[in-house]
């Protein structure tokens, strides 16, 4: 071959792999121009498709072969073209790779999608999309073209949308919860997927780690979208509740659908108190509820609460109010046989219990939306019976054996009476005032009926009742105090009782006064330290 033709053939071997270059290069770039287009076209038709909703989609970014890199911004997806609602879902920016033979499967697998600053909004559970096709239909209808193998989100909320107030009626507020971190495995709209989330719970203040599975997504009716898995509530400070302190954890699971879950569960607060006026108790429940999912209403069955030793027995329910102004509490409780002294050290700020003894106790409790302490809050009514009650202070005792004494008309028998006593009565507990209808003490020979209030903060006491005495006014002493005092025998001999006497106790939980009346002048007895002498 001659010398020209082998240079021309060095030559022409360039051009053409230029030319190819530069014609693939081409094509390439007319390619790269077009594929954020044909990518933000994929992803709004295959989620038009899954949630037969209208889709709108920000700006896509296509890199990477043969592997495709996607960014997407603002992606919104509507609640079936609804525009009197927000976006069933909007999504800030979500990220995603995906191989080229995913785009030739059926249905297509995306390997990992991540996702941030994700909102789901869950409209009231009477805008259905189309009434005749039930959730189940649906269900079937909806084979997904697409599966998220794995989705990281970063930051969601979810919030669900109360139903429209009817003429007259305050519109309620949206609910609303905050998801930090999210992850799902095998997400699809048509199909279950297991989730695992963490998120900090606002009030009462803690961590929430849950786990377990989701859906499929009933597109009609989202509140009727089963869902089941476990929880665990750790680190949950009590502190912002009005009026109780403690550090609350708890574990749990839950199954059913988002408008009606049932949850079992227990909880433990080592540290609950009430007020700071009593010392910290540990709390222990066992609980079964019904929970709402779309609006936080809370149906409460038998919850099992151990304070310290004493089991109480409880069920009501948690309401939320209109406009966002809180939550109601009613419960009725009982406690057949419970430790009065386990129930004291709630309000009573003392290592040694000052009464001991089996309490039954029952009662309804209503706690209404307020900023207010707890005990300026409540309402409560009820009744209890402490029988055999026995008092740790020796001069108590002393106090109540020396009454029951003269009571029993043996002041001067040394053995005579008993320092163990009954007390009874029903209450009613409103604004922070203890008040007593019927409120009943005795010992051996003695017995006091009051009615009169208690304040709770401030301790002060306000009791009129009567003293009824097994003996005769003149045989509660000896010498000629009994002589003298048998002309006025008949005078306080009624109803059956010996002695019949008005009495009233004044003063505070600390200093109290105890008044007895005898022909209308009353003879009064300061206790003194209270405090000191029943400690």
């Amino acid at each position: 071959m001659s010398q020209t033709g082998r240079s021309f053939r060095i030559g022409f071997l360039p051009a053409v792999l230029l030319a190819v270059i530069l014609f693939g290069g081409g094509i390439l770039f007319w390619r790269a121009r077009h594929m954020d287009n044909f990518a933000r076209l994929w992803v709004m038709r295959s989620l038009s498709q899954q949630f037969e909703g209208r889709i709108e989609l920000g700006a896509v970014h296509v890199t990477g072969f043969p592997q495709l890199g996607v960014t997407g911004e603002d992606l919104a997806i509507h609640f079936d073209g609804h525009t009197d609602v927000p976006a069933l879902i909007h999504v800030d920016k979500f990220t995603f790779r995906l191989g080229m033979l995913a785009l030739l499967r059926f249905p297509r697998h995306v390997s990992a999608v991540r996702i941030e600053n994700m909102t789901i909004t869950i409209p009231p559970r009477e805008g259905k999309r189309n009434p005749k096709i039930s959730g189940a239909g649906r269900a079937n209808k909806q084979i997904s073209s697409v599966v998220l193998d794995k989705v990281t989100c970063k930051d969601t909320t979810i919030i669900t949308l109360p139903r429209k107030a009817g003429p007259g009626e305050p519109q309620k507020a949206a609910l609303e919860w905050a998801i930090h971190d999210l992850q799902l495995a095998a997400a699809s709209v048509g199909k279950p997927f297991h989730f695992h989330g963490t998120l900090t719970n606002a009030k009462p203040k803690g961590e929430i780690d849950t786990s377990g599975d989701f859906g499929p997504w009933d597109l009609d009716d989202p509140g009727l979208t089963p869902v089941s898995g476990a929880y665990k509530f750790t680190d949950a400070d009590l502190g912002p509740f009005p009026g109780i302190q403690g550090i609350l954890s708890s574990t749990g699971r839950f199954s059913g659908e988002l408008a009606e879950l049932q949850v079992d569960g227990e909880t433990d607060t080592p540290d609950f108190s009430l007020d700071k006026i009593g010392k910290p108790v540990p709390l222990h429940t066992e609980f079964s509820a019904t929970v709402d999912g779309t609006n936080g209403n809370t149906l409460l069955h038998p919850v099992r609460a151990t304070l310290v030793r004493s089991l109480i027995i409880a069920e009501g329910r948690v309401i939320k109010e209109p406009e966002n102004s809180g939550r109601t509490i009613v419960v009725n409780f009982g406690a057949p046989n419970a430790r009065i002294q386990d129930i004291l050290s709630l309000a009573v700020d003392s290592d040694k219990p000052f009464l001991t003894g089996t309490v039954k106790i029952k009662g309804k409790l209503v706690v209404p939306p307020s900023h207010a302490k707890a005990l300026e809050n409540l309402i409560l009514d009820g009744e209890f019976g402490l029988d055999d009650a026995r008092w740790s202070s020796q001069e108590v005792r002393e106090e109540l054996q020396a009454l029951s004494r003269r009571a029993e008309g043996k002041p001067a028998d040394e053995d005579a009476g008993s320092a163990v006593s009954d007390l009874r009565g029903n209450f009613h507990v409103e604004k922070g005032i203890l008040k007593f209808s019927s409120l009943t003490f005795s010992v051996p020979g003695a017995a006091i009926d009051l009615t009169g209030t208690y304040q709770l903060a401030s301790g002060a006491l306000a009791f009129n009742g009567h003293l009824r005495l097994e003996a005769k006014l003149s045989q509660t002493v000896t010498g000629a105090k009994s002589f003298f005092l048998k002309a006025v025998d008949p005078f306080f001999r009624k109803d059956g009782a010996g002695a019949l006497l008005p009495i009233s106790i004044t003063g505070t939980r600390d200093h109290a006064t105890i008044g007895v009346t005898i022909f209308h002048k009353t003879v009064e007895k300061k206790l003194g330290d209270a405090k000191s002498r029943l400690q």
